[in-house]
């Protein structure tokens, strides 16, 4: 019988290995310290477990490799998370057939707020350059940075010759940040298409229609003769996308048939109970309010959102106004959007940040960075009134087309204090409908839980507390086999599966 049939009761084993530390990008003058790509310093995060005094870095990642299992030992389907897990963001995967492994995205996580002087969080790249000549390839679910942001470290320590892919906006997105850091090699890019297989590694890949926040976002389907496995990627259902890119539950239902041996699913919005709304419900809101306004209108969203950005551009156009982007990561995805014929708005078409003041405020509807409060994006200068491109005034409306980040909402909170302070009009929270998450919410978890009907389900993307939730959510749907890994745990587990052996 096949290792992995639909009908096998297959029992997972496991083996436990110590997770590999994750390194800070840092803009500190640290004591000693390991040095990364450009120079920067990488000082290695302390482990909870104490690897003693005389003991490198290289020992310490050896002896935790020699608890996983290598070359033919063990079960043939092997999971390795790197991060991602019982966090918000340094996505990183390794997922293997014996000893031929793919990496699943490279993302960084960004700093909590008691660590000073740290820019950004990585994987840990001394692991991932002693296993490369085990990675065969490094596959993308989407453009966010959490999900490539991580590149400009991986990618170097990787062999000379690992390809990468990618949707084409994704690509776009990698390929500016590659010139950036100087490591651009275009032989090494693949761009792939949804629902046509290709060969990576030791797996055939398909990738598959998920709707997110941002273009392209896509699931990936890995065979291989010893089982299926569905990596969801970060996703939501919406019935009626603005690009009319629709989730793909026909794909799903086609997989189900077929038989899956380990579905992965994003776990963020399992908390949050009933449907995410639909960008066509957020459309109609920011029209509403755009409408109504007799003044200069505001906006703040994720940059990345570029399907947000045409629905505003859309107001701008119904509502005779002009519309100017102030802040440089707005210009950034829209340039790819622009370049991989996906951009809802024509760079050309916008007004210049200098020619602000030229326009009556009632002409001008302004697309600004600044959501999180990030320290130097645009909306939080303005509000300390530091800004030369966009000053705040008691008579602009702010529509604020986004939800704060676990973990920002002190600073985001001081930021709308000085906006009051100032006198501008915020317009926020769930009932004016300005925002819809990119992530699924827990109706729509159940359901694709129910639709694959995975043997295996390892939930994936969020913090400990929504993993353990989405665990019990799979087995209220009937899926027997159900575990949790948490890259903070210090004993974080790497998977394999093996088959249950028939008894005559």
């Amino acid at each position: 019988m096949s290792a992995f049939s639909a009908l096998s009761t297959c029992p997972y084993s496991f083996s436990r290995r110590l997770n590999p530390k994750y390194c800070y990008i840092s803009c500190s003058l640290a004591p000693p310290s390991s040095t990364g790509t450009h120079g920067l310093k990488i000082p290695q995060k302390i482990s909870g477990r104490l690897e003693g005094a005389g003991k490198s870095m290289e020992d310490s990642v050896k002896r935790k490799m020699e608890q996983f299992y290598e070359g033919s030992d063990g079960p043939p389907l092997r999971v390795l998370p790197i991060g991602g897990l019982g966090e918000i963001g340094m996505n990183c995967m390794l997922v293997g057939n014996y000893d031929r492994y793919i990496l699943i995205d490279a993302g960084i996580m960004f700093p909590d707020y008691d660590m000073l002087g740290v820019q950004k969080i990585i994987p840990d790249t001394t692991f991932i350059r002693k296993w490369s000549h085990k990675i065969e390839a490094v596959i993308i679910t989407h453009g966010h940075e959490d999900h490539i942001g991580a590149l400009p470290w991986v990618i170097p320590a990787l062999d000379s010759h690992t390809p990468i892919y990618a949707s084409s906006f994704t690509m776009e997105l990698i390929k500016k940040r590659l010139i950036e850091f100087g490591i651009f090699v275009p032989s090494r890019l693949k761009v792939f298409r949804t629902r046509r297989r290709f060969s990576a590694g030791p797996f055939e890949i398909e990738p598959i229609t998920v709707t997110h926040s941002i273009p392209d976002c896509c699931g990936l389907v890995l065979r291989c003769a010893d089982g299926t496995i569905l990596h969801t990627g970060d996703w939501k259902i919406d019935e009626s996308p603005l690009d009319g890119k629709v989730f793909d539950r026909e794909a799903l239902e086609e997989l189900s048939k077929e038989g899956v041996t380990l579905m992965m699913s994003d776990s963020t919005n399992v908390l949050s109970p009933g449907r995410t709304l639909s960008e066509t419900v957020v459309a109609d809101a920011l029209l509403r309010h755009i409408s109504a306004a007799k003044g200069r209108v505001i906006t703040t969203q994720f940059s990345s959102n570029i399907h947000r950005l045409g629905s505003i551009k859309a107001a701008a156009d119904l509502t005779g106004r002009k519309l100017v982007f102030v802040g440089m990561s707005l210009r950034t995805y829209l340039d790819a959007a622009w370049k991989d014929g996906k951009a809802p708005i024509d760079p050309s078409t916008l007004v210049k940040v200098e020619d602000i003041d030229t326009y009556a405020p009632k002409d001008l509807l302004i697309v600004t960075t600044g959501s999180q409060a990030e320290p130097r994006a645009a909306l939080n200068l303005a509000s300390h009134g530091s800004s030369h491109l966009l000053k705040l005034s008691k008579e602009d409306i702010i529509l604020y087309s986004a939800k704060v980040i676990p973990g920002n909402e002190t600073r985001v909170m001081k930021m709308f204090n000085r906006i009051s302070e100032i006198g501008s009009t915020m317009i926020m929270g769930k009932n004016e409908k300005l925002h819809s998450s990119g992530h699924g919410y827990r109706d729509e978890l159940e359901e694709v839980l129910k639709i694959v009907k995975p043997q295996h389900f390892l939930p994936i993307h969020g913090e400990l507390v929504f993993l353990k939730e989405h665990e019990l959510l799979g087995k209220s749907t009937g899926i027997r086999h159900t575990t949790v890994s948490y890259t903070e745990w210090r004993n974080a587990w790497g998977f394999t599966f093996e088959e249950q052996k028939s008894v005559v």
